[in-house]
């Protein structure tokens, strides 16, 4: 009578656990001395664990690279390890190598630090059309750094997670270069970007997407012919023009009509005017990213129309014989 006078005051008095609680290494052992069977899940145990594994599932981005890539070993190069960080941390581009992100007084002083960083990087201007998406993506896939210009931060990481520091207002172009970028891919309004190319003096190659679609151009054209139209303003390849110098080429590309869907088709490059055909929105991306690569030389102005060509997809593609058919002027 007294040890159970003794247990249930204790219990009323917070001292032991209560029935239910995970027994004690006392009451492990049942009277003959055996040791106890553990207790048997109960539903919400396994609901814990069932939230659990829905946690480690692929996110859609990682199951887009897995398409992309081919396979998981891009997710492998960018490390769900300890390079990167923990799941759910807030990350800032350097150059290449994810950091987790920290609080600054104010922008000056962290732009200042990307200044003492070499430039790895690309500005997409315009990342708020399908276009700008779509280059964002093939930027990734070749583990280039990439400054989105037009979309929030907030949007940018739930599009592309840590891979891209993203710049909201396009008026920032200026402050947009200086987080590490050494070129720029302007496929929406060119607003400010090409005087805060000039003003930066470190941009090495300015790439602008026109449109070779009959879309009209001009306010007209913008209204009517969509993105393409909005491309084929004449004032935007006047303004990039005009900024050619000793250190930064320009090119100029001009896509035909952009439909959507997925790449792999022939392309062909062409330089004697305003051409037809089609290309798709995959195909668009890859060749505006693929100017990167075969820059005019410094002060020359490469102009060039482009488009899917006849010929099943999946053949591989002759870059080099492609920009080496062009001329700049």
């Amino acid at each position: 009578m007294s040890v159970v006078a003794f247990t249930s005051a204790a219990t009323r008095a917070g001292l032991t656990s209560p029935r239910g609680a995970t027994p004690t290494r006392a009451r492990s052992l049942d009277r003959r001395g055996h040791r106890a069977k553990p207790p048997i899940p109960t539903s919400r145990d396994r609901g814990r664990r069932r939230s659990v594994v829905a946690e480690g599932k692929k996110g859609l981005f990682d199951e887009m690279l897995d398409v992309m890539e081919g396979g998981p070993k891009l997710r492998k190069w960018y490390g769900q390890d300890s390079s990167v960080g923990a799941p759910g941390e807030q990350r800032v581009g350097d150059g290449g190598v994810s950091a987790v992100a920290e609080p600054t007084p104010d922008e000056e002083e962290e732009l200042r630090e990307w200044d003492k960083k070499p430039r790895r990087g690309t500005l997409v201007a315009g990342a708020e059309t399908a276009l700008g998406e779509a280059i964002i993506m093939q930027l990734i896939v070749a583990k280039q750094p990439v400054v989105a210009l037009g979309i929030s931060p907030d949007t940018a990481a739930s599009r592309y997670g840590p891979y891209v520091v993203a710049v909201e207002d396009p008026a920032s172009a200026a402050n947009a270069l200086r987080r590490g970028c050494r070129a720029v891919i302007c496929c929406g309004d060119s607003g400010v970007v090409p005087a805060a190319v000039v003003a930066d003096g470190k941009v090495k190659h300015a790439v602008l997407v026109s449109s070779a679609a009959n879309g009209g151009g001009g306010l007209l054209g913008g209204i009517f012919g969509g993105d393409d139209g909005r491309r084929a303003d004449p004032a935007r390849e006047e303004a990039f023009r005009s900024i050619a110098s000793a250190t930064v080429p320009v090119t100029i590309a001009r896509p035909a009509r952009i439909r959507a869907g997925m790449g792999g088709k022939p392309i062909v490059f062409g330089q004697k005017g305003p051409g037809g055909g089609e290309v798709s929105l995959e195909d668009a991306a890859e060749v505006c990213v693929r100017c990167l690569g075969a820059p005019p030389k410094p002060g020359e102005v490469l102009e060039f129309d482009f488009a899917n060509g006849p010929g099943a997809a999946g053949a591989k593609r002759d870059w080099k014989g492609l920009f080496g058919s062009l001329d700049a002027n």
